[in-house]
């Protein structure tokens, strides 16, 4: 054995030097296997960089000017191989499904294998087809790369990749000798970004599909002399049968009629191609990476639809890379279709101010559309929009914008019979949910059937909350309500719509927010009863309260949040706002007095009085010499009981309400001079704010719903707590 070690020692380098460091034989050799195997796996890295950067390098010089070295690099570097199928993705509501049901198979080894070879594959020409954003352009450069590899041992021809974008290829495509373009292979990419099939300033009487015909046979005309020609364009411009090839005007000369377009479709990504492809961006091994990647993941499963393309996955860059870290699938889709606009105006705009005009144009008319197929989805059973109506719409709403910059960009597009659809259900879905976000009375009227991600996206941006339809009510309490205090002059008010939370702030939303916000409250400035230690509150040394947020006596996370001020609650409000990216407050005083009462005018939402299976008070003094109940001496969990007409919980007892108002005894006395106040928000300036809804120790009189106290905006206690209003 000894024999065997030293000669590993005699023929692995550095296993001698390091004995002679002290070493012991198995430590030298088993150090030195290491050191070694790192060096190997180090050159075999140094190696294959050095030759994909040769590689790069060279395959940029011979694609200049139209492709750099960095867009070689990506489109290499990225490249999840491309699948293939015979029937068009945009059948589908959602790409993302069409692989369910068809067959996919490799595009470039179909290629290099098949097509480019005479004896197995007959046809000249080659059509592939995709929506915006599928890939197209990545999968030309690789096939250029494959073909034009050292180890392509079935390389006979030469081959050329140009790009329609560039108004002077057909020009240079003519000036290629015939003899050379029959041993050339030619890809010509983009063909719906070709100039020519943009309508001219002077009219030329000619319709979308008759110039397209035009522009497609001028264009198969020009190469119809090379060895095989493989043309990528977007789905749109060439309705009809998926598996029915595109007759051309070339005839063969095999006495087999004319020449067709065999038409491939791009498959939409599935989700072990999107995994790979995240650990191609991220690294398997890049532990420094680990962070990103994990963000990138739940980007990913938050928006699966959307991912399927590999333009959207691409932009997983700008989502990780965002300052704002992202909470739910709204802001993703927020952020991915911003992005996606503004890489349609910076291709079609070239002055800022024109391309901004686009953007908001392009932001706007997509939101009508979607907007009309909303309307028009249950009579008509569908999710797209007819040429003439779509173009209706624009007109209608004066949208500066060309029916070709409409569909030939990423959001909206044309399916296979030429109607005007979302590229996914899901972004349908989006622009309806932001529609019903911004507009209150949409929001009311909206049917989530059939549009489950619209009615996620809701949720997300407004969970628990209600729907508040605005009007006018009399606040304060009647001359002979037993109990009323002197403040609760009766007035007219009016309300506006509003949104607001069906349940109280529970313990465990405001600890989330403590933990994430790394909030410190101002008590040790004002000598108050918290103290933050790192890892939860505490209370002051020497203090007599029995709980805070996170104590003993509150394992219920789902109680509300107490021993909350009012400075808290507004930091609570601020934070929750930027999170969200929408506005959300403590409600009004007159607000929460029309939500709790819900349409009644007695002292109660519940009528003339209050049981202790109606609310939590102390059951030990009912209102108005009514039977006592319960008392429990401690909150319940939010939804413990009955809500009111309007959904709303616990808008009587288990704690009191902040109130965005400062107090003032005379200030209803104030507003009933105004005849109708509306909207009021209390006095301009106070030393105290409104507290409303009475608590789980307050005594029944006390939980009316008329019934108004107040404490200083620093004040704690275990009976007091808060709820939200939501601002769209």
């Amino acid at each position: 054995m000894e024999k065997l070690i030293q000669a590993l020692i005699d023929l692995m380098p550095f296993a001698d030097w390091l004995e002679r460091m002290g070493l012991n034989l198995n430590a030298s050799v088993a150090l030195a296997t290491v050191i070694n195997a790192a060096l190997v796996y180090g050159i075999l890295k140094l190696s294959k960089h050095l030759i994909n950067r040769y590689k790069n390098s060279r395959v940029a010089r011979d694609l200049a000017p139209y492709f750099d070295y960095q867009k070689v690099k990506s489109a290499r570097d990225l490249f999840i191989p491309t699948q293939f199928q015979n029937q068009s993705p945009t059948r589908e509501d959602e790409p993302a499904f069409s692989h369910k049901f068809v067959s996919k198979n490799p595009l470039i080894p179909f290629f290099m294998k098949t097509a480019f070879d005479e004896k197995k594959e007959s046809d000249k020409f080659y059509l592939i087809l995709a929506d915006s954003g599928m890939g197209k352009t990545t999968f030309m450069i690789n096939l250029y790369v494959k073909y034009t590899s050292f180890f392509n041992f079935r390389r006979k021809y030469q081959i050329r990749l140009y790009p329609f974008g560039d108004s002077r290829i057909l020009g240079q495509i003519k000036e290629i000798k015939p003899e050379e373009a029959r041993n050339t292979i030619l890809l010509l990419d983009a063909f719906d970004e070709d100039k020519q099939l943009i309508p001219s300033e002077v009219p030329d009487g000619l319709s979308e599909d008759e110039r397209f015909r035009r522009r497609l046979d001028e264009i198969i005309e020009a190469v119809r002399d090379f060895r095989e020609v493989v043309i990528t364009s977007r789905t749109q411009y060439f309705p009809g049968q998926e598996q029915q090839p595109y007759e051309l005007k070339i005839p063969r000369f095999d006495e087999k009629g004319f020449h067709t377009l065999a038409k491939l479709y791009l498959s939409p990504f599935d989700r072990r191609e999107i995994k790979r492809y995240l650990r191609k961006k991220y690294g398997f091994l890049r532990f420094w990476n680990r962070k990103k990647k994990r963000i990138a993941t739940n980007i990913v499963d938050s928006s699966p639809m959307l991912m399927v393309r590999p333009m959207l996955l691409s932009y997983i860059d700008y989502l990780v890379g965002e300052e704002q870290e992202f909470k739910n699938t709204y802001q993703i889709y927020q952020t991915l279709i911003d992005r996606w606009i503004d890489r349609e105006a910076t291709k079609r705009r070239h002055k800022h101010g024109v391309r901004e005009k686009f953007k908001q144009h392009l932001k706007q008319y997509s939101r009508l559309v979607a907007l009309e197929i909303y309307r028009r989805r249950k009579a008509a059973d569908m999710l797209y929009l007819e040429k003439d109506v779509a173009l209706a719409v624009a007109a209608q709403h004066q949208i500066d914008l060309q029916g070709y910059e409409i569909t030939g960009q990423s959001l909206l597009t044309r399916d296979a019979s030429g109607n005007w659809k979302f590229a996914h259900k899901s972004i349908l879905e989006y622009l309806i949910a932001r529609e019903a976000l911004d507009n209150f009375s949409f929001l009311r009227e909206i049917d989530f059937s059939g549009m489950d991600m619209a009615q996620q996206f809701c949720r997300e941006i407004v969970p628990e909350f209600v729907w508040i339809s605005g009007g006018n009510f009399i606040m304060g309490s009647p001359d002979d309500e037993v109990d009323r205090n002197e403040s609760e002059t009766q007035h007219e008010v009016k309300i506006s719509d509003f949104f607001i939370a069906k349940y109280l702030v529970t313990a465990a939303q405001f600890e989330t927010f403590i933990m994430e916000s790394n909030y410190r409250t101002d008590a040790d400035k004002a000598g108050g009863s918290f103290i933050w230690s790192g890892k939860k509150w505490h209370l002051r040394k020497g203090v007599n309260w029995r709980c805070d947020v996170t104590g003993k006596e509150q394992k219920d996370k789902q109680n509300p949040v107490i021993h909350v001020s009012w400075n808290d609650a507004i930091e609570y409000c601020h934070w929750l706002s930027k999170k969200l990216g929408v506005l959300v407050r403590l409600p009004t005083e007159a607000e929460w007095e029309y939500a709790c009462r819900a349409g009644t005018a007695t002292p109660f939402n519940t009528g003339e009085t209050l049981s202790t299976e109606q609310a939590n008070y102390d059951g030990n003094s009912p209102y108005n010499n009514g039977p006592k109940g319960v008392y429990l001496q401690k909150t319940t969990p939010v939804g413990s009981y009955p809500p009111n007409p309007w959904g709303l919980y616990d808008m009587h007892g288990n704690v009191y309400e902040w109130c965005m108002d400062w107090f003032d005894e005379a200030y209803y006395q104030t507003c009933q001079q105004q005849g109708v106040a509306e909207n009021p928000t209390g006095p301009e300036n106070g030393s105290c704010r409104v507290l409303r809804g009475g608590d789980w120790y307050s005594l029944g009189k006390d939980c009316r719903s008329a019934h108004r106290t107040y404490a200083d905006p620093g004040y704690r206690d275990d009976g007091i707590g808060f709820r939200l209003v939501f601002v769209p």
